[in-house]
């Protein structure tokens, strides 16, 4: 190509221009004036006549010629950036902009039939070089894009910001993939080589000794940020002879390299890794960079290396261990570690220079390696991978087309009735995207045949290698079709998948999940894509593992682990112990998690990874440090490991590594333990060591000892306290007693423990906080937690007062009462609703959003949550409640919130996290509650479930069901009614309100105390009881089962769970053979007849439901609870099912029920469910209600509306399941017939009463909003 080119600059082309082969720049110019510019230089600055007329054929003669080079200096002497947005910002990377209204409308006045998009492709076809361009035409082209440029993208002193300028139009309208133009355009795959990058350079006057360098930063620097839109730039070292120009200029290279920027360091690196010719001769640059001052540029550097021989390596780098400043060295030692003879380099270097922060680090690393047994151990064990069974080869024969054909032709009917119902509507009213998209769907129905089913079968049989055509697939795929079609098994569905194309990746993935469950080992989906035909399967199966959304919560460690273990080029790199095959930072801290996940399901630890564990475990970075720690557990030498961090130099360092020496709970670490506490002197570190020893057995008595507390905290105050707390009213803390002897806490150390707690920045306060708590008298312990719960909520949601807000909306009301009736005269059709409202109503709106705002805010003092620990529960949990519900947005704090709960552990605070995480709004605050819970659980050996059936709070009553209330001489009892109040009798069985004065024959502290839990067992009853109701409402829709036994003792033996119990119907061993029954007087079973019921060993019991009684048994049962004049719990009688296909995905019987969308809502959030997510613009169409044991969501979904909410006309559509155990995962729709029974017929119900609120329309869809 070059070639060529030259020939064009010495006159050899027909018609070229000359130019270039003078350095005469008027003879040049001479020479051009007798040729026509080139049609794609014309075309490429059209577009500039918008802004000024002529202003195009000024730049194109300028460009071509020379000719005015004056509008070089008019240009770059605007002060705004219209003519650069015209051109498409070309001289700035990571931007595509956009035309004001003004310049859409002068270019189709000036410029008619032309935009900016056609400009852009035509500089784009120029520079191809397809067609002569003189050289010096393009020095002229960049000089231009640089005058219109207000922000030339790495211009600096090596690269002149014309140069910058022209080859930022060139990638970005060549190199990019969304201007390479329809059919594969080829773009300049060889057309921008290294020798035309230095002949323009030197044709625009740049020194030749400056050249080489100039090539060198436009091939390989990048700007700090990177391109939402891939890496145009890369086109450039994709060149031919960029290896060859590199390895002739080898010392320019050498010297430029350092002063890349990290990621153009990371460029080079990367290209020469792919060169091994160049890698060879830059080696001992590459060693150099190991130790930049980026850490991304030394984890490529080290990443290259890896492909040198051990001993080359070692050579290279042991000279940088002593020479290098230690800060940069981290990344190489942990290398080192890693390699045969690293460690021993190690030791010379720690020999030749143990000092400071040098010395640190190589004895670290050194004592790291001694604990994970780095050199004794030669190789690793075998690892024996489980068996794995392909999937089963099935051919597709007639049933599958006969399927295919009938439910092809269903969807056609649908389709067809959809367009006449769109046709008979006004043309505004139909919209036109939606006929477009009916009519498009007719069209391609009506034209499946018998044919493309039977070629659609075999292709999936795996018969038939050419692809049937792609409007076929597509539609058999939609989910009304393909739940219908017939012996479809994953092998088929893998196929089918693979016709949409994977875009980007080898293999599309999230089509694939959306129809099949992915849960299994993934040999088992590598296999099976390979027999698919997709090349090179370890790369798809790496994009499934490490980049699909849905794989973290799809695949289990067993599922992967087998995989990596014979294919581990992924897992090695995205563990950074090989360098990735891409920059893409974005996700490589989430891959990192991935890796980690995988390493913990090997059943022994392959050696090779032990160095890079031990870095992440102990090392500076807080992401992934806890992760590798468990990962790391299942080594021999994890507790030496941990005990080596007690004296790393970093405070932070050392207190996890107090806390995984807990965690792991082992005795032996005790005396590591203690004798790092003997020297230690940061306070937090002290707290973790503390926790950590008494976590694990030791006697902290004399630790803790108010002598010692009172101590500490004398010492402690002495410092200056967290900025952040200056708010906290340390003066008004209460006074607290000490349990053991009833004495007063000195306020010195209950002062210490609050900037402790602000100190340690946990909740949970690392157990030392709970431990401190400990030592407080009841009365104390609820005191602290109070005050602190107070006075934390107080701060975090303090607000301006009624006068401030007053003040404003006095301000406001006005203005925007004038402003909707400005807008409103242009716009009527936008802004009808809030022109119609008064000055005053717009006052209301502005002082009520003036109140919602948030002047304070306590997040950065979350630790001050850790002092609640020893509170009520009860008390906790209603602030915690309260705080949830007016302030759920706030997702920190109530993320702090939930950790409070769970470090409390009272029945009342664990019920209240079990409740957060079966349901909340904020999937991360669910999230946080579910993993707290599980922990909760599995400390105690429990599932969630059986944790919450053991935590139901007792409000108080014995197992009798009786409140006894003693007031000395005298008791009264409370009892639970039928309705679930509490009812009060005094000591003559009399009906009473309350707990009278105190006689003067009671005790008075009795008759207070009396009073008290009087007060709170009403407001625990209360919240025990919808809390409960609402736990055995989502068992009897996910079907759950109790053990017999499990139910006998935690439901039936519960004085307020027995209460609820025998308000409902139970089955023993539902299915075939079962049992139903109710609990009777005296907790006797009986069933339906009034026979007695004894529940047989090993037995089951769920909540029953009509859907699993039937109608007959149903009907007896009513009849049975209205004769003993028992009030159900809730409905489980009903036994209405919608009518459906057992292949149906969705239910749409009141589909067009016209109502308003207040009313949608209000009756969907008072049956339970919540907004579904808001899409751009706000936008949501649904109400959701989830049901986590199952993993599903059912959905009501409806018109739609926008927030904020506008009460407006809105109809339902449908209701549907969604798949919610896979992140990100609902898109996979559920069938009717693979969900619990029950489930679909309360969601039915659900679905039924919202549409009830109105009556179908049949011009639902004209009335509608949207």
């Amino acid at each position: 190509m070059f070639e060529k080119i030259k020939g064009w600059l010495q006159g050899d082309h027909d018609g070229a221009v000359e130019g270039g082969g003078t350095s005469l720049e008027g003879d040049r110019a001479e020479g051009a004036r007798h040729t026509k510019p080139s049609a794609r230089l014309i075309d490429g600055l059209k577009i500039l006549d918008a802004d000024t007329p002529g202003l195009a054929a000024r730049a194109v003669a300028y460009v071509h010629t020379g000719e005015g080079p004056e509008l070089v200096t008019e240009l770059s002497q605007r002060g705004d950036d219209s003519t650069d947005r015209l051109l498409n910002r070309p001289a700035t990377l990571g931007v595509w902009t956009y035309t004001s209204q003004a310049q859409d409308k002068a270019i189709k006045e000036h410029v008619p039939g032309w935009n900016v998009d056609k400009s852009t492709t035509a500089r784009g076809n120029l520079y191809t070089l397809t067609e002569p361009v003189a050289i010096d035409a393009l020095v002229r082209l960049g000089r231009l894009l640089a005058a219109v440029s207000p922000d030339v993208s790495r211009a600096s002193d090596r690269l002149p910001a014309w140069f910058a300028a022209l080859l930022t139009d060139v990638a970005k309208t060549c190199g990019d993939r969304r201007t390479r133009g329809k059919g594969g355009k080829p773009g300049i795959r060889s057309a921008w080589t290294p020798e035309l990058l230095v002949a323009i350079l030197r044709d625009g006057g740049v020194a030749e000794a400056s050249i080489p360098a100039a090539v060198v930063a436009a091939i390989f620097d990048r700007p700090v940020t990177a391109d939402y839109y891939g890496d145009p730039l890369a086109v450039f070292a994709a060149q031919p002879g960029v290896e060859d120009y590199l390895v002739a200029h080898h010392a320019e290279v050498v010297a430029l390299a350092p002063l890349l920027r990290a990621t153009g360091k990371v460029e080079l690196l990367q290209f020469l890794r792919a060169q091994p010719a160049a890698r060879h001769e830059f080696v001992g640059l590459v060693a150099q960079l190991a130790t930049d001052s980026a850490k991304s540029v030394r984890e490529e550097a080290a990443g290259n290396l890896a492909a040198l021989p051990a001993a080359r390596q070692v050579e290279l780098l042991e000279p940088l261990l002593t020479t290098m400043p230690a800060g940069r060295i981290g990344g190489l030692v942990t290398h080192l570690v890693g390699v045969e003879g690293g460690v021993d380099a190690l030791r010379r270097a720690h020999a030749a220079d143990g000092r400071g922060a040098r010395g640190t680090l190589l004895s670290n690393a050194l004592e790291r390696a001694t604990a994970l047994d780095v050199e004794t151990v030669a190789a690793d064990e075998p690892l024996v991978l489980p068996p794995f069974t392909p999937l089963p080869d099935a051919e597709l024969g007639e049933p599958f087309v006969r399927s295919a054909r009938d439910a092809v032709d269903r969807r056609l009917a649908a389709a067809r009735k959809e367009l006449e119902d769109l046709e008979a509507l006004p043309k505004a009213e139909a919209q036109g995207w939606r006929l477009t998209h009916a009519r498009g769907a007719v069209k391609d129905l009506s034209a499946i045949t018998d044919d493309h089913l039977r070629q659609v079968a075999q292709y999936l049989s795996g018969a038939l290698t050419k692809v049937p055509p792609r409007t076929v697939l597509v539609e058999l795929q939609a989910p009304a079709i393909r739940n219908r079609l017939e012996g479809l098994t994953m092998l088929h569905d893998i196929r089918f998948a693979r016709s949409h194309g994977g875009g980007r990746q080898r293999y599309p993935w999230y089509q694939l999940n959306a129809t099949a469950d992915l849960a299994m080992d993934v040999r088992i989906l590598a296999d099976g894509v390979e027999r698919a035909g997709v090349q090179d399967s370890e790369v798809a199966v790496a994009e499934l593992v490490f980049d699909s959304w849905f794989a973290r919560e799809t695949f289990a460690p067993e599922h992967l682990w087998p995989y990596y273990a014979e294919h581990p080029a992924a897992l090695e790199t995205h563990l950074g112990l090989r360098p990735p095959t891409k920059v893409d930072s974005y996700s490589r801290s989430e891959r990192l998690e991935v890796a980690l996940t995988i390493l913990g399901g090997f059943p022994t630890l392959p050696n090779r990874y032990l160095p890079r564990l031990a870095e992440l475990a102990l090392g500076d970075g807080k992401t992934h440090r806890v992760a590798a720690q468990k990962v790391l557990e299942s080594h021999a030498g994890a507790r030496d490991l941990a005990e080596q961090g007690l004296r790393d130099g970093k405070t932070e360092i050392r207190v996890t590594a107090a806390v995984w020496l807990q965690r792991l709970g082992d005795p032996a670490a005790i005396p590591a333990l203690r004798a790092a506490l003997a020297k230690e002197r940061r306070e937090v570190a002290r707290a973790a060591l503390l926790g950590a020893l008494e976590a694990l057995g030791d006697d902290i008595s004399t630790e803790i000892a108010p002598a010692t507390l009172l101590a500490e905290a004398t010492k402690g105050l002495k410092g200056k306290a967290p900025a952040s707390m200056a708010w906290f009213p340390v003066d008004g803390l209460p006074q607290l007693r000490w349990a053991a002897d009833a004495q007063p806490v000195p306020a010195e150390v209950v002062r210490w423990w609050v900037v402790l707690a602000v100190k340690l920045k946990d909740p949970s306060g690392l157990g030392l906080i709970a431990r401190y708590v400990s030592l407080l008298d009841d009365q104390s312990r609820a005191a602290l937690g109070r005050f602190v719960l107070d006075a934390w909520i107080g701060q975090d949601t303090r607000g301006p007062s009624a006068e401030e807000s007053r003040a404003y909306a006095d301000r406001e009301a006005q203005q925007r009462y004038d402003r909707y009736q400005h807008w409103y005269k242009q716009h009527p059709q936008y802004y009808e609703a809030e022109a119609s409202r008064t000055v005053d109503q717009h006052h209301q709106d502005a002082f009520r959003e003036h109140q919602a705002n948030y002047l304070g805010s306590a997040i950065s003092d979350k630790g001050l949550l850790a002092l609640t620990v020893g509170m009520p529960g009860t008390d906790l949990s209603r602030a915690a409640q309260q705080y949830l519900k007016a302030h759920n947005t706030r997702r920190a704090q109530i993320e702090a919130l939930v950790r409070a709960l769970a470090a409390n552990g009272d029945p009342a605070a664990i019920q209240l996290l079990l409740s957060v995480a079966r349901r909340h709004r904020q999937a991360t605050v669910q999230a946080t509650a579910q993993a707290l819970a599980q922990d909760l659980a599995e400390r105690r050996g429990w599932s969630a479930e059986e944790l919450a059936d053991r935590t139901v709070q007792t409000a108080g009553f014995e197992d009798d069901g009786i409140l006894h209330l003693h007031l000395g001489a005298r008791e009264y009892t409370g009892r639970i009614t039928p309705t679930f109040t509490l009812e009060l009798t005094n000591e003559a069985g009399k009906v009473v309100k309350a707990l009278p004065a105190a006689r003067v024959d009671d005790d008075a502290e009795q008759v207070k105390a009396a009073k008290s839990q009087l007060s709170a067992s009403r407001k625990e009853l209360k919240a025990v009881v919808a809390l409960q109701t609402q736990r055995l409402y989502e068992a009897m829709c996910t079907g759950r089962e109790w053990p017999a036994a499990d139910w006998q003792e935690f439901v039936l033996g519960h004085p307020i769970m027995s209460r609820l119990a025998a308000g409902l119907v139970w089955l023993e061993n539902p299915g075939p053979d079962q049992r139903a029954f109710r609990p009777g007087d005296g907790g006797v079973l009986i069933d339906v007849d009034d026979e007695d019921v004894t529940l047989a060993d090993g037995a089951t019991v769920s909540v029953a439901h009509g859907v699993l009684l039937g109608e007959d048994q149903a009907g007896r049962w009513r009849e049975h609870l209205a004769d003993y004049e028992i009030k159900p719990l809730f409905d489980q009688l009903e036994v209405a099912v919608p009518v459906t296909d057992q292949k149906a995905t969705s239910i749409a019987d009141r589909k067009g029920w016209l109502t308003d969308s207040f009313t949608v809502r209000g009756r969907a959030t008072k049956l339970g469910y919540s907004r579904s997510q808001a899409e751009d613009g706000g936008w949501f169409s649904g109400y959701e209600k989830a049901y986590p044991s199952v993993g599903i969501t059912a959905i009501i979904e409806f018109t739609g509306a926008f927030l904020p909410e506008e009460n407006i006309p809105a109809a339902l559509t449908q209701l549907v399941f969604r798949r919610t155990t896979r992140a990100y995962g609902q898109s996979a729709e559920a069938r009717l017939a693979d969900l619990p029974p029950v489930l679909v017929a309360e969601s039915y119900r659900d679905y039924l009463t919202v549409a009830a609120a109105g009556s179908f329309d049949a011009e639902w869809e004209k009335k509608s909003a949207w």
